[in-house]
């Protein structure tokens, strides 16, 4: 008896460890990405893009349901970095045409991305016995929907606007692609979206490492022309796929939905819920507040 509790108790913990929670998420993203293949091969006559999105909403389930045998929705995080990097090469392989260069230039783009979102993502979690503090949060103040909540809110909203955000690549993948300028620039806002997350996400570990003190707001670098320069690099990510579609299929327009239901996402869900966590442990970030613009720099003197 007392050797099985020992050794449910080292079970336990081997599982909850972090290797052990990488594992569990590799294992979960593994069986989602097969389900995911098998359900756009059974939609494949409904067109590609029901395809996609059927596929989509499926993986996402697989990792909602397992988010909820462990309790933890933290589960689908790295979901909203992965999912574009197999998704965008994907339409590029089965629309069954020559690579183009704009098909390269995406794909770099995109896999750089993804790339530095999910590495980052793996050094900064904790593992299964740690759950994101928004969920935590949203749980603890609405426990009655809290199943809708998981479901609706973490899991399926991120995947419907990041497929959305997705959309732009497959128009311009199935266009007659010519670089131009449009494409041009916005291939070169990608690639800056990442290289701004990137040093944003560096001088904010740094400031972490060399400030114990929890008070202080860190108002270096980036950080001092932007109150979230990471979160101004996601939404300009989007906007420079979009606009790299705009260069060789601007009849499809329309999907400037993608680009800005995410930009809505950050500006009305993201940043203030951030904002609120932030100034009750540090009220000095009342003033900070004042000083520094939310997303966009302002022109100083």
């Amino acid at each position: 008896m007392h050797s099985f509790i020992y050794m449910g108790g080292t079970m336990n913990k081997g599982i909850y460890s972090k290797r052990g929670s990488l594992l569990i998420v590799f294992v979960t993203y593994a069986a989602a990405f097969l389900l995911a293949t098998v359900v756009f091969f059974v939609f494949r006559k409904q067109g590609t893009i029901i395809a996609t999105l059927a596929a989509d909403i499926a993986a996402t389930l697989l990792v909602w349901g397992t988010g909820l045998i462990f309790r933890n929705a933290s589960l689908y995080d790295p979901y909203w970095s992965i999912v574009p990097v197999f998704v965008i090469p994907f339409w590029i392989i089965v629309k069954g045409t020559t690579v183009g260069v704009l098909d390269i230039l995406l794909m770099v783009a995109i896999v750089i991305w993804g790339f530095r979102l999910t590495i980052n993502w793996v050094i900064g979690w904790k593992g299964l016995r740690h759950q994101d503090w928004r969920y935590t949060m949203l749980k603890k103040k609405n426990p009655d929907i809290w199943f809708i909540t998981n479901l609706g809110g973490i899991n399926m909203m991120p995947t419907l606007i990041v497929f959305l955000g997705m959309l732009p690549a497959y128009y311009m993948i199935n266009s007659s692609q010519r670089l131009n300028v449009i494409s041009t620039i916005g291939f070169i806002l990608c690639l800056s979206a990442s290289t701004l997350q990137f040093f944003a996400d560096t001088q904010m570990a740094r400031f972490r490492k060399e400030n114990k003190d929890n008070d202080k707001c860190i108002n270096v670098g980036l950080w001092k022309y932007s109150r979230h320069p990471n979160y101004l690099g996601e939404i300009t990510l989007w906007w420079g796929i979009w606009l790299m579609q705009m260069g060789v299929a601007p009849s499809y327009w329309v999907t400037v939905a993608g680009p800005v239901a995410m930009t809505l996402l950050f500006v009305f869900i993201s940043v203030p819920m951030m904002e609120n966590y932030i100034t009750q442990k540090k009220p000095a970030y009342r003033e900070y507040k004042k000083t520094v613009p939310m997303l966009l720099p302002k022109l100083r003197k």
